[in-house]
């Protein structure tokens, strides 16, 4: 069996969204003729843990370990660094701009113009030289590295270099026009260094692989280069829909975290309006909001008079979440406000679209997500601040869940399962690997 090297940082115990793509790809990549030999790190500083991921990646796989040093471990050390804080990133994440303390925006600035490509960096010469040695034993037909962090784009580049081996970078997310590099207080210094890494990346991969369209064209404009995209997706399994009932309630769930440039006062303030018009309606809302949720999204809720119908449930195992996704009566999907919003495509969206539930999106019509729901017929969209049109969607889910009818007929989902996309991404190795022999054999 052919095989290849993938070299990830987010994998079990970690939990949360950066970590499912792979886990996928990598439980199903068997079927198709490809063996996966991973490469992560020991002693990772996840900000989410989710132990039972692990029950679904087959027990024998060739797992490399190597440690890695992160800054952030010493951040936690530091005398104004707050009591109680989860996690760095995320607490950065949350603290933008004015809102930061002096020390938040000294760190922010170090990680960006100092730490680069990210916090990671010191993984990428230890990581190189470790992987020279396996890559000697002869058995490895393909590099893969998934990034961010993109410091493993890095590695797999000088491991290209070296070892002459077909390589394929997978972006999950951009690079330098990322949002939250945005607010790193990055100097000409950096900026220059970071577009040179990225520009290297993407013109000496053999292949580039990215998870939406806006990527697709920022890649191609920027670099001439012709990427392929392969979406997130969802876990295809058999008769899941018939083992949960809908919810009693008109719920309003959204799962996973609910970041701080997520937070929809149109949403709110509509909501409010319709339960001080609608007794009937009022008296069925519930926002179900599992994982976790910024302050400023809770002190919305409770500024619009909200509070009486929230249920705030905590970070639970992704096993857990599915009960509440296919009981939902809408499935509510908040576009980060940003620059570059019309790139985000979170892979929740994709467990929503496997629920055929119905989805309420609040972004950029012509963004992404906004696309791919359009397509299947999976739901509404409606462009940030638009009241009216958020007010019709959810009046029309609220009416059919009224009369028992709040289903929606989506298609093109299968499109979206992770067997389709891992052969779509296997397919991609051959074409690869096929390539490069080809290459080897002509010039011999």
């Amino acid at each position: 069996m052919k095989k290849a090297l993938i070299i990830c940082y987010y994998w079990p115990p970690s939990g949360g969204a950066g970590v499912q793509r792979w886990v996928r790809f990598v439980s199903r990549m068997r079927s198709f003729g490809w063996e996966p030999v991973m490469y992560v790190p020991k002693n990772a500083q996840y900000p989410i843990l989710d132990h039972n991921l692990t029950a679904t990646i087959p027990n024998d796989i060739e797992t490399l370990k190597l440690e890695i040093k992160e800054p952030t471990r010493f951040l936690k050390k530091l005398t104004f660094w707050k009591k109680g804080k989860k996690n760095v990133a995320y607490t950065n994440q949350q603290q933008k701009g004015k809102n930061r303390s002096l020390s938040h925006k000294f760190m922010w600035y170090l990680r960006g113009n100092y730490f680069i490509p990210d916090s990671r960096f010191l993984w990428i010469k230890p990581s190189i030289a470790f992987l020279d040695k396996r890559l000697k034993k002869g058995d490895i037909d393909l590099i893969v590295s998934t990034g961010p962090p993109h410091s493993l784009q890095l590695i797999a580049r000088a491991l290209k270099e070296k070892h002459n081996m077909p390589w394929i970078a997978d972006f999950r997310d951009p690079w330098v026009s990322m949002d939250y590099l945005q607010e790193m207080y990055l100097g000409k210094r950096a900026k220059r260094k970071h577009q040179e890494q990225e520009a290297s990346v993407i013109n000496e991969a053999d292949e580039v692989v990215v998870v939406g369209k806006t990527m697709y064209n920022e890649f191609y404009e920027n670099y001439g280069k012709e990427s392929v995209i392969i979406h997130n997706g969802y876990v295809q399994s058999e008769d899941q829909i018939e083992k949960f009932s809908l919810d009693k309630k008109f719920t309003i769930v959204h799962i996973g975290s609910f970041l701080k440039n997520r937070n929809c006062d149109d949403l709110w303030k509509t909501l409010k309006v319709l339960c001080e018009k609608n007794t009937q309606f009022s008296e069925n809302l519930e926002i179900k909001l599992i994982g976790n949720v910024a302050p400023n999204v809770m002190e919305s809720i409770d500024r619009f008079g909200l509070n009486d119908h929230l249920n705030k449930i905590d970070y639970i195992p992704f096993s857990e979440t599915q009960r509440h996704l296919f009981g939902a009566q809408v499935l509510l999907l908040p576009i980060d406000r940003i620059k570059n919003a019309e790139f985000v495509l979170t892979g929740k969206l994709f467990e929503y679209l496997k629920s055929k539930r119905p989805i309420l999106l609040i972004g950029p019509e012509k963004g992404d997500a906004a696309h791919i729901i359009n397509n299947c017929k999976a739901g509404h969209v409606c462009d940030f601040d638009n009241l009216e049109q958020i007010e019709s969607a959810v009046l029309e889910r609220f009416n059919l869940y009224l009369n028992n009818d709040n289903h929606i007929d989506s298609v093109n989902v299968e499109n979206y399962s992770d067997v389709e996309l891992t052969k779509k991404l296997t397919q991609l190795f051959d074409s690869v690997r096929r390539t490069h022999l080809n290459s080897k054999n002509n010039k011999k």
